[in-house]
């Protein structure tokens, strides 16, 4: 995710396992397919169908696999965040050296 107004750059590391498809569906309703979600999601508030607002926030995560385990059977997900701020020419370096890309191409996928 990218703050163009504050210049801070935020990513999201986590280990993904192989052959692992099935992630719960983070949506706040009751869900058809609740194993149907995704290992990293976003959200963005905003007004609901009734005008009313749960936030204002903004919000980045990852989810481990969905997994129905027996007593004292147990799984590890661990989420890592990074926050980069500095000058715009210091976060494009970092951006283009970490995720191959620069800001002006991030930036331009929202224009």
């Amino acid at each position: 995710s990218y703050d163009s107004e504050n210049n801070v750059l935020t990513l999201l590391f986590c280990n993904l396992p192989e052959n692992v498809t099935t992630y719960v569906n983070s949506a706040w309703e009751l869900q058809k397919d609740p194993y149907s979600g995704d290992a990293y999601n976003s959200y963005n508030d905003g007004p609901l169908d009734d005008g009313s607002q749960m936030g204002p926030f903004y919000e980045l995560e990852t989810s481990s696999p969905a997994a129905e385990l027996a007593p004292g059977e147990s799984i590890i997900h661990t989420q890592t965040t990074v926050h980069i701020t500095g000058s715009r020419k210091n976060i494009d370096d970092a951006a283009r050296r970490i995720l191959g890309v620069g800001l002006d191409t991030i930036e331009g996928v929202f224009r």
